[in-house]
């Protein structure tokens, strides 16, 4: 029985021994790498929530809600509004690809975005400076898609998208929803693209949701896409409802629909 005892003993001095080598070497090879990646992270995702915060905005003409939900810790997705001098501008866009590089060229992309809207361009003006920004920050591939609308003191709305799904106009007096589309390549894609802009009359009650493709291309089992079809009756069912149960309802039927494999993001304004 000592003898049992002892072999025990020094079995086990052995095994604590490799162990604690083992942990150290661990600490300093993977566990070092671990934690790093862990920081890196959390700070993507710090950066993220300051980029892309939740909107709410109220005036004395218009109500702004929008929400932006990365499909990692840090998306390519952004979800903005600006009022400056009687004029609200707001846009959604969707740069490619996911993490890092595509957060970083969302962050320069509302930079260039939100220095438009302060020099008063109008939407053509934005989108070309911001095809005039990115080719210079960005990796050959990469791009962004971007639908905006542009409110004045008037009782019709500017538009212009590039690259990006139509924007959708529920139309308060007729119960129904338009979409408001446009072929135009995304920005930072090619050299000196040229893009238009059109107008479209609303009244009190209205109301406009961009989306990115991350909800609308939502598949289910049978590889059907949740698409603007099943979006629109939402909106004619919650168009009186606050936004952000709208925005919610739209959220809980594509999550019911299928999988959230992209970032989704989605920006919604009424006319008071």
């Amino acid at each position: 029985m000592r003898r049992a005892l002892l072999f025990n003993a020094i079995g086990i001095w052995i095994g604590v021994g490799i162990g604690t080598r083992i942990l150290i070497s661990f600490l300093s090879t993977e566990g070092a790498a671990s934690v790093r990646m862990q920081t890196e992270l959390a700070l993507a995702h710090n950066i993220q929530s300051t980029l892309v915060p939740q909107i709410s905005l109220n005036s004395a003409r218009f109500e702004v809600f929008g929400a932006s939900l990365p499909s990692a810790e840090m998306g390519g997705d952004l979800v903005d509004a600006i009022e400056r001098n009687g004029r609200l501008v707001a846009y959604v866009a969707d740069v490619s690809g996911h993490g890092l590089p595509a957060g970083q060229l969302m962050g320069m992309l509302k930079t260039a975005m939100r220095l438009g809207v302060d020099l008063g361009h109008d939407p053509i003006a934005l989108l070309r400076n911001a095809d005039r920004v990115l080719p210079g920050l960005k990796q050959l591939e990469m791009y962004a898609t971007l639908a905006l609308l542009c409110f004045d003191d008037s009782m019709e709305v500017e538009y212009s998208l590039a690259g990006h799904p139509p924007i959708l106009h529920y139309r308060n007096g007729r119960h129904d929803v338009v979409l408001l589309a446009m072929h135009q390549f995304p920005v930072g894609l090619l050299l000196n693209p040229e893009y238009t802009s059109a107008r479209t009359p609303f009244s009190a009650g209205d109301l406009f949701c961009m989306l990115t493709d991350g909800i609308i291309e939502v598949a289910n089992e049978q590889d059907e896409q949740f698409g603007l079809d099943r979006i629109q009756p939402l909106l004619r069912r919650h168009a009186a409802e606050p936004l952000p149960k709208i925005w919610e309802a739209i959220r809980s039927t594509a999550r019911a629909h299928g999988t959230h494999r992209d970032d989704q993001s989605g920006l919604l304004v009424r006319v008071r």
